[in-house]
C-alpha cells in the first residue's frame, strides 16, 4: 500500500448514532442488539461515555450486512458528545419514548441532526410500556418539523421494544435500506482516515483512542497522526478488545501509544513512515497555536475569575464538563478552564493549582492520588471529585454564588418629578413635586437626575401634604419638599431615593 489515493469505491457499511432523551431507550436498544449490558456500570443509569459497536445482521436476502453503531448519550451536558457522534455518523436513529414523547434533549437532537444534515430515522421506544401512545408521539413530532411515514413526510419511523425486541429487526433493515439508497462507499487500498470517537489514559498502557475508519484500510507498521499526536499501529483492537491484523471503513478500533491526548471529534490520517508523521504533526502545532492567539477572553471589570481543572476517566467526558462548566460562567464569575486531562488528580495538577488558590480542581470518575490529600491540607486548594454530572453543576453554582465579588447596589426606594422651584439658596432648595414611584421620606438621601444622568446627591430636610407636614409621601401625591442640595434644581429634574444594599 502507497502514499497514493486509489479511486475504485465500494460499498461500505453505514456508521450510525443514537441519539435522543436521556433514559429514553438509547442504550437498552443497543444492549438488546450486540447483546450485552453497558448501562449497569454507568452511574446514575446514565450513559456517560461515548462509544461505538459493530454488529452483524442478516438481511432478507440472506446476506451478512455489517452496521457500526455509536451510542450517544442523552444528558443535556453532553451536547459536544453527541454533536460529534453526528458528524462522525452517516445514519443518525432519533430515540423518542412511546411513553414520555418528545423531550427536552429530544428538541436538542433533533436540532444537531438537522443542522448536520445526517440523514436519519425515528425509533419510537418503549412500546411495550402500559402508557405507550405511539401515534400521540408521531404527532408531537410535527411540531418539532419532523414528519414521519403516514403523517405527512418520507421519515422512516419504527416502533421497537427492547424488552420484548419487537421492531428491531425492522429497524436495522431499515438502516440498512437507508444505507444502501445513499450509496455510503469506501476505498479500501487508501490509506484509512476518519474520526477520533474516545480518548483516554490508561496508566498501564500509556494513551488510547477510540477510531472509526471512514476511508481505506488500517495495517500494522503504519503511523496514525491526529492534530499534533501521533502513533504506530504496532497493535490494532477491534472493539471487543481482540487483537486484529488491520480494519477497513466503518469499523471501530483501539489504538494506543499517541504521545499526547487526540483530541476528540477530530479527524485522523494514515502515513507510512514515522517522519512523515511527525512533520504532520509539526504543521499542526502551528496551526493549534494560531487558533489558540485568537481565542481573546473579554472579560468585565470587576469579574472574579476562577480557575478549573478537570480530570476525567475519559475525554469525551472532560470535553462535555468544560462545556458545562461554560455555560455556569456569569458577568460576576467567570469559570476558566485552565487545564484538562484524564487519569487521577495528582501533585502536578495541586502544583499548578497552586499559581491561584481560587482555583478548584474537579474529577469526574477519576480518584485522588494518596500524596494528594495531605497537599490539599497544606495549600488549602479546592479538589471535588463527582461521578454524576448534574451534581457537579450544582455545586459549582453555589460555589459562584458563594465566591462572587459583593458589589454595593442603590435600590431606588421613591422617585418624585420637580414640578416647580419656588426658592433656593446655595445649599437649600424648596420645590413642589410629584411621587411617580414609591415612597419620598423625610431624612431620606436622594440622586438629583437630570435627563437620565446624576447630577448630584443631597437629603430631604422637610415634607409637607396639604400644606401640613408629613414624614412620607405615597406616589400619586403632589407635595413640597425642602431639599440640601448644593447644586442648582430646576423644574423638570427627577429625584430619586435609594437603600444602598451589599448584593
Amino acid at each position: 500500500m502507497t502514499n497514493k489515493t486509489h479511486d475504485n469505491p465500494i460499498e461500505r457499511p453505514p456508521v450510525v448514532a443514537i441519539m435522543g432523551h436521556v433514559d429514553h431507550g438509547k442504550s437498552s436498544l443497543l444492549d438488546y442488539i450486540r447483546n450485552s449490558n453497558i448501562v449497569a456500570g454507568e452511574a446514575g443509569g446514565i450513559t456517560q461515555h461515548i462509544a461505538a459497536y459493530e454488529v452483524a445482521h442478516k438481511d432478507p436476502s440472506g446476506a451478512i450486512k455489517k452496521i457500526t453503531f455509536i451510542d450517544t448519550p442523552g444528558h443535556a451536558a453532553f451536547s459536544h458528545m453527541r454533536n460529534r457522534g453526528a458528524r462522525i455518523a452517516d445514519i443518525a436513529i432519533l430515540i423518542v419514548s412511546a411513553e414520555e414523547g418528545v423531550k427536552t434533549q429530544t428538541t436538542e437532537a433533533i436540532k444537531t441532526i438537522l443542522n448536520e444534515k445526517v440523514p436519519y430515522i425515528v425509533a419510537i421506544t418503549k412500546i411495550d410500556k402500559t402508557n405507550a401512545n405511539v401515534e400521540k408521539v408521531k404527532s408531537d413530532l410535527l411540531t418539532e418539523g419532523i414528519y414521519v411515514e403516514g403523517y405527512g413526510g418520507d421519515i422512516p419511523c419504527v416502533p421497537v421494544s427492547s424488552k420484548t425486541g419487537a421492531g428491531v429487526e425492522t429497524l436495522l433493515e431499515t438502516i440498512l435500506l437507508l444505507a444502501e439508497f445513499q450509496e455510503f462507499k469506501g476505498t479500501p487500498d487508501n490509506l484509512a482516515s476518519g474520526f477520533v470517537v474516545e480518548a483516554n489514559m490508561d496508566q498501564k498502557r500509556g494513551i488510547s483512542a477510540t477510531l472509526i475508519i471512514k476511508n481505506g484500510t488500517l495495517a500494522k507498521g503504519q503511523f496514525i497522526v491526529v492534530d499534533d499526536t501521533y502513533t504506530t499501529t504496532r497493535i490494532i483492537e477491534s472493539f471487543t478488545g481482540d487483537t486484529i491484523e488491520s480494519a477497513t471503513f466503518s469499523t471501530p478500533i483501539r489504538i494506543t501509544g499517541f504521545t499526547n491526548l487526540p483530541r476528540i471529534g477530530s479527524a485522523f490520517t494514515t502515513v507510512l513512515t514515522k517522519k512523515a508523521a511527525e512533520e504532520q504533526t509539526l504543521e499542526a502545532k502551528d496551526i493549534l497555536k494560531e487558533l489558540d492567539a485568537k481565542q481573546i477572553l473579554n472579560i468585565n471589570e470587576g469579574t472574579k475569575i476562577i480557575p478549573i481543572i478537570i480530570k476525567s476517566d475519559v475525554f469525551g467526558s472532560a470535553e462535555a464538563i468544560d462545556g458545562e462548566i461554560e455555560k455556569l460562567s456569569t458577568d460576576e464569575v467567570y469559570f476558566k478552564v485552565i487545564k484538562k486531562g484524564v487519569g487521577s488528580i495528582n501533585e502536578s495538577d495541586v502544583q499548578l493549582a497552586l499559581s491561584d488558590k481560587n482555583t478548584i480542581i474537579i474529577g469526574f470518575n477519576v480518584d485522588i492520588e494518596k500524596s494528594v490529600p495531605d497537599m490539599n491540607d497544606v495549600e488549602q486548594i479546592t479538589i471535588k471529585t463527582f461521578d454524576i454530572i448534574y451534581k457537579m453543576t450544582e455545586w459549582l453554582e453555589l460555589e459562584r454564588e458563594s465566591r462572587r465579588i459583593r458589589k454595593e447596589v442603590d435600590t431606588v426606594i421613591g422617585q418624585a418629578k420637580i414640578l416647580k422651584v419656588f426658592s433656593a439658596t446655595k445649599n437649600s432648595c424648596v420645590a413642589g413635586g410629584n411621587v411617580t414611584f414609591g415612597i419620598i421620606s423625610k431624612k431620606e438621601q436622594f440622586k438629583l437626575m437630570r435627563a437620565g444622568i446624576e447630577i448630584t446627591r443631597g437629603s430631604i430636610e422637610g415634607l409637607q401634604l396639604a400644606k401640613s407636614p408629613v414624614s412620607s409621601v405615597e406616589a400619586g401625591n403632589e407635595f413640597g419638599m425642602q431639599l440640601d442640595c448644593r447644586e442648582e434644581i430646576l423644574q423638570g429634574d427627577i429625584i430619586e431615593t435609594f437603600k444602598r444594599e451589599v448584593k
